[in-house]
């Protein structure tokens, strides 16, 4: 009878501490999360198309691509990396294929991967002095499984955007009223 009471006492304690704590501290990206221009970085990922229309598939990746097609809205395509074009990001399908990055989400597994989901949807503002703050939070307000991310300013608590990114890629910018 002692041992019931105690071990629901421990299950309880843990699922408490499941709610309040964040199952990973908040980290600070610096310089890292943001990328060149013009700059291919390896990337194994698979990006599902979450674009209103499905996602432009271009042949090529530079002033002179050509569309090729639309992938339809909901499929998964293998990528091998990305660049960060003027007009973008471009995630590589394999030959000479380039996924148009806003129309499509990478599976998340770490802070880089939620920035990355981020800025492909949102942009960057490119500032030197503004830095990203994310952490993984699970059981809170925005539902079971997501990472919030801010895009911090120079004065120390300022932030200028706030996302909420969950592990399919899918990145939601909040408003100012929406609780964090």
């Amino acid at each position: 009878m002692k041992h019931r009471r105690i071990i629901t006492l421990l299950l309880f304690s843990f699922l408490l501490i499941g709610i309040f704590i964040p199952a990973q501290p908040a980290v600070a990206v610096g310089p890292e999360g943001y990328r060149n221009f013009d700059q291919f970085y390896d990337y194994d990922s698979v990006a599902t198309i979450n674009g209103t229309w499905g996602a432009n598939l271009f042949i090529g990746n530079d002033e002179n691509k050509e569309f090729d097609r639309i992938l339809p809205k909901g499929t998964q395509w293998q990528i091998y990396g990305y660049t960060k074009r003027k007009d973008g990001f471009y995630y590589w399908a394999g030959g000479n294929q380039w996924i148009q990055g806003n129309q499509a989400g990478v599976r998340v597994d770490n802070e880089p991967d939620a920035i990355l989901n981020v800025i492909a949807k949102y942009g960057d503002s490119n500032y030197p002095d503004f830095y990203w703050l994310t952490d993984h939070a699970i059981n809170q307000y925005w539902g079971a499984d997501f990472w919030r991310v801010k895009q911090i300013g120079p004065v120390s608590g300022s932030f200028i955007n706030q996302y909420i990114v969950y592990p399919d890629g899918s990145a939601y910018l909040l408003k100012t009223t929406d609780h964090y």
